[in-house]
């Protein structure tokens, strides 16, 4: 970087709205801007990543999975975090590897407050407005269909009545599908205490549920891997856990194309569990996968720009895994590969 790129990039750090960090691959920080120490309310600035999670975690679950610079290994991620401020603030993330000539340098974190300087209501306002629109076009299906067979019976032979019929319960599972999505949304949003936990074999418990999922799910396609300490227990709340293993199983499977399997991987560490789902999603650019963890993106109303209920849900399953004090990471690995990694507490007993 020449002399007058290197000042610019320290003065747009001083002003951005937007807070920054800069770490190296020991987990030393190189830089940390001003809006970043007012975001965390950081009393000291933080020389390591290790000093920042021991000013920081305590009201920012989440965040150490966010700067883990060795599963980034160099891999541009995605993410959101709870900052329990008063009110609590949404903040989204984004990590970027710095390179020069393939060479690993560090990587630039850029965390933005979804919340927009606390006016969330405005936020969910603008989101039940948008989704009361998308609502309104499989309802229109409905009864559109609906009135045609009404209106022309004995007149319709048996093929027609049954694409009619075929359209009718589509456009109904999809008006259940972003009913429930706004339902849980709108819940999760106003009660943001953590969920009941208890301590669970996370190992067994995917198990389990992959088990269960046969009838929903194709399976043949999900590879599941425990590993050797498969007995390990994780902090969590089953129920939620239950409807967020279905939600990112139904993001990978849509995402990638019906030939590719999807790896399951159970990992453990010091004080947290992963659950990791490996998969392709060639449809996913690095613009759209930045958006996937905000309540509201930019779009018009049109048609082609009805968002896929299956991308909508990871807010969803991001919000349920915040409740039990874990989160929800997303990486791009390749031209076409992606690690959704479910992290959660173990549990010490």
């Amino acid at each position: 970087m020449n002399p007058l790129h290197s000042l610019a990039f320290q003065a747009w750090c001083h002003v951005s709205s937007e807070g920054l960090l800069v770490v190296d691959p020991l987990g030393a920080i190189s830089l940390i801007n001003p809006c970043l120490r007012e975001l965390f309310e950081l009393e000291a600035s933080p020389h390591t990543v290790e000093q920042l999670l021991q000013q920081a975690e305590p009201r920012i679950p989440g965040l150490r999975a966010a700067l883990d610079i060795d599963r980034c290994n160099g891999h541009i991620g995605w993410g959101s975090l709870c900052v329990r401020k008063h009110p609590p603030r949404r903040v989204t993330w984004e990590q970027i590897p710095l390179l020069d000539d393939e060479q690993f340098l560090g990587s630039l974190t850029v965390f933005t407050d979804a919340t927009v300087q606390g006016k969330a209501g405005a936020v969910e306002q603008s989101f039940l407005s948008m989704i009361s629109h998308d609502l309104r076009t499989p309802l229109s299906t409905i009864l559109g269909f609906a009135e045609l067979l009404y209106n022309n019976q004995g007149g319709l032979s048996g093929d027609e009545q049954k694409e009619f019929a075929g359209h009718i319960i589509k456009n109904a599972n999809e008006l259940s599908r972003y009913t429930q999505i706004a339902l849980d949304i709108m819940f999760l949003e106003a009660d943001s205490q953590r969920f009941e936990s208890q301590p669970v074999l996370l190992g067994q418990f995917v198990e389990h549920w992959l088990s269960d999922a046969v009838h929903r799910f194709p399976v043949e396609r999900l590879v599941l891997h425990t590993g050797v300490e498969r007995r390990l227990v994780a902090d969590v709340a089953p129920g939620a856990l239950h409807k967020i293993l279905y939600i990112l199983v139904e993001f990978a499977l849509e995402e990638s194309q019906p030939e590719d399997m999807i790896d399951i991987s159970v990992e453990y560490e010091e004080s947290q569990a992963h659950i990791i789902f490996r998969h392709t999603a060639p449809g996913l650019s690095a613009a759209e996968a930045a958006v996937l963890f905000q309540l509201m993106r930019s779009r018009d109303l049109s048609e082609s720009s009805r968002p896929y209920l299956h991308r909508m849900q990871l807010y969803v399953a991001t919000l349920l895994t915040e409740r039990q004090g874990g989160c929800l990471t997303l990486r791009k690995c390749g031209i076409q590969d992606y690690e959704l990694d479910l992290v959660l507490p173990l549990a010490f007993m």
